[in-house]
């Protein structure tokens, strides 16, 4: 069974998230693909993660044990200009990958979304993230989008696939 739990502004819920953060697989895959520091991820989650009050970071919880976490932040698409757009972005723990952790997530999430009057969700994936690309269609996203961004602190593009869902 899969739960999830809103987190606290503490640094053991930020520890957590930090640590999942700069697992090898996700540094690979992430938007920024470099390990951050604590004191910079620390004062990003204290600082950020709880802007929304109706869309807190969450842990996903599975047989009573954290699998993961999920942040969330409000979105525009040109498409939906007047509507409710939640960006979503989730880090299953390397010992619950692969094994429908994120899948069962994204469904909860998407009740969740649906129950706040949310119109969409959307998700910013690299495209070489194989793995999230899977994940996000396995649960009804679909692609909408594609763009390249200059990372200028690394001094490269990225190339940026957006899945949406509309509830």
């Amino acid at each position: 069974m899969i739960s999830l739990r809103p987190c606290e502004n503490t640094e053991r819920d930020a520890w957590q998230a930090f640590e999942w953060r700069n697992d090898p697989d996700t540094v690979a895959s992430a938007y920024y693909p470099e390990p951050k520091t604590w004191d910079s991820f620390y004062m990003e989650y204290a600082e950020c993660y709880f802007d929304d009050p109706y869309f807190p970071p969450q842990f996903v919880i599975c047989k009573r044990q954290y699998a993961g976490f999920v942040r969330y932040d409000a979105a525009q698409m040109p498409e939906y200009p007047d509507q409710k757009i939640v960006e979503v972005m989730i880090n299953i723990a390397p010992e619950f990958r692969g094994r429908g952790v994120g899948t069962r997530a994204l469904a909860l999430i998407k009740q969740e979304a649906a129950q706040k009057n949310v119109f969409g969700l959307m998700a910013d994936i690299r495209k070489e993230n194989a793995a999230s690309i899977r994940l996000f269609e396995k649960a009804g996203f679909v692609f909408s989008g594609e763009r390249t961004e200059y990372l200028q602190r690394l001094q490269k593009n990225c190339h940026i696939l957006r899945c949406f869902y509309a509830l």
